[in-house]
């Protein structure tokens, strides 16, 4: 049976919403550096956030360049890893 599309009219103040509370969540998973895709990361986090608010995450980290998307897959900027790695190794 085929689903009816859903009726809600987003603003602005709902996708921002929505990208504020799922994008640490998605920062966390790609700390450790390894590259994964679209469909892996909603995958992980299934039991926390809605697919279309993960979806709707990435493309827009993405776009503003908060994330890196290469052959599908994808990863947070070098200088972030780079942080993040520097950071456990001081420990």
């Amino acid at each position: 049976m085929a689903r009816m599309p859903s009726t809600k009219r987003w603003s602005s103040a709902d996708f921002d919403a929505v990208i504020a509370q799922v994008t640490p969540d998605v920062v966390a998973l790609l700390g450790d550096g390894v590259p994964r895709t679209m469909g892996t990361i909603i995958t992980a986090l299934a039991d926390w956030h809605l697919k279309d608010d993960v979806r709707r995450t990435l493309m827009r980290l993405a776009v503003t360049e908060q994330l890196v998307e290469k052959s599908g897959k994808y990863t947070l900027p070098a200088a972030e890893a780079g942080q993040g790695k520097a950071a456990t190794n001081e420990r």
